[in-house]
């Protein structure tokens, strides 16, 4: 069983890193931070591989051993609770593989809503007895959460851009962010009193601890994120090299965070859960 658990966090974890970077990769090639089409067609790829491997870990689980992985015995219980958000994922990476060879901002859109819906099906959301909006503010606060993970690649200061072209971008995701952003903040409260209810006793249970520590990375985030907006964009306008050394650092350091909170909710919903 330690080792059906340790697969069962590793493939969450790769499963929410591939389809929030997809998330992210669509929205910003929509919006037009970026051109980079090829990269539809492996993030496609990673969505698609990671959701079947999550659907057999899934039915390992239903068997009780990871030798029970491909067994059909026990299948039609794992596709009754992982189906339909099996079917958001696989449809989002094949719209994300069109957009991949067909030009327009229809497509990666598409995917992106696609992908987040795939994680308002399932979760514990879906749990609840009446989950009401749950599920809906959950696919908007992965939209949101995959537009803003995708920032440390996108909005990197290569040597092959033009210090103009690393400030539209800059200027272009930020009047974006400064307006969603904050919904994602607002959703995530939300959900965390949809989930747990009680704020206090919450805090007192593992998996409380793990949501604050979640949001206290995320506020260093959007603490460097209005940094940008401000100090950095500025200095990308008037000292390019300056701009671009400080970007660079404030990315590394959303990079770092971003994985730290993909660890924590992937702990979250695997070693831990709501208070009863």
């Amino acid at each position: 069983m330690p080792l059906l658990d340790a697969a069962n966090l590793a493939t969450k974890i790769l499963l929410y890193g591939a389809s929030l970077a997809a998330i992210g990769a669509a929205l910003h090639g929509a919006l037009g931070l970026h051109t980079n089409r090829r990269a539809y067609t492996w993030l496609a790829a990673l969505v698609a591989a990671t959701t079947l491997i999550r659907l057999l870990i899934l039915n390992a689980q239903m068997g009780g051993s990871l030798g029970a992985a491909l067994s059909l015995d026990q299948f039609g219980w794992t596709w009754a609770g992982g189906g339909r958000p099996a079917l958001a994922l696989f449809a989002g990476a094949v719209l994300l593989f069109a957009a991949s060879i067909a030009k327009g901002r229809i497509l990666p859109m598409l995917a992106a809503v696609s992908i987040s819906a795939g994680f308002g099906l399932t979760g514990h959301t879906a749990g609840l007895e009446a989950p009401g909006l749950a599920p809906w503010v959950v696919a908007v606060h992965v939209l949101i959460a995959g537009f803003w993970l995708a920032a440390p690649v996108t909005l990197w200061p290569a040597p092959a851009l033009t210090d103009r072209d690393v400030l539209a971008r800059a200027e272009s995701f930020s009047r974006v962010a400064r307006f969603i952003v904050p919904l994602l903040f607002v959703s995530g409260v939300y959900l965390f009193w949809r989930i747990n209810g009680d704020l206090t006793s919450a805090l007192n249970s593992g998996y409380g601890r793990l949501l604050a520590t979640k949001f206290l990375a995320a506020l260093l985030i959007l603490g460097l994120g209005a940094l940008n907006m401000t100090r950095v964009t500025h200095q990308l306008a008037t000292d390019a090299v300056s701009g671009r050394a400080n970007l660079r650092a404030t990315l590394r350091v959303d990079a770092v965070l971003f994985v730290l909170i993909l660890g924590i909710i992937a702990a979250a919903t695997t070693i831990s859960g709501p208070v009863e």
